[in-house]
């Protein structure tokens, strides 16, 4: 399953700034040029605008699925 994790909280930055981790279906971070991270996590950000975006969501890009991360957390155990 890969997913994309989104969030409002890039630590880079001091300001609130869009933030992406992709992983592949085995867990393992992709490495995204910052156009592409910025672009894809803008995409999430505008389709769900009513979330609270303070707190990280992962998107499942094998069902569209979008879950609060600590839910998803939560899920797996």
């Amino acid at each position: 399953m890969a997913t994309i994790r989104v969030s409002l909280n890039d630590p880079r930055q001091s300001r609130p700034h869009p933030h992406l981790i992709a992983k592949d279906a085995a867990g393992k971070t992709i490495d995204l040029n910052r156009t592409t991270s910025r672009v894809a996590a803008r995409w999430i950000l505008r389709v769900w605008p009513a979330l609270d975006w303070n707190r990280a969501h992962i998107f499942d890009l094998a069902t569209a699925a979008l879950t609060r991360s600590d839910l998803a957390a939560a899920r797996r155990r």
